[in-house]
């Protein structure tokens, strides 16, 4: 889908070099891709919550001689 925006022009500049890609689209997608993947993995722990571990350094070495 062909469209026109308004970019800053430096800073598209700066993350193309940064990504290492060759044209402002790819750099667009790619930046839109990782975007969504971002806000999914957001929704995805606001949706399990958060856990409490309570694990203090004794536990962890006995967990770890475990493995």
């Amino acid at each position: 889908m062909k469209t026109t925006l308004y970019v800053d022009r430096k800073l598209l500049q700066e993350a193309m070099e940064l990504a290492g890609f060759k044209s402002f689209t790819e750099t667009i997608e790619a930046a839109l891709k990782e975007f969504v993947r971002r806000k999914k993995l957001e929704k995805l722990a606001e949706a399990l919550g958060r856990t409490e571990l309570a694990l203090d350094d004794r536990l962890l070495e006995e967990l770890r001689r475990d493995e």
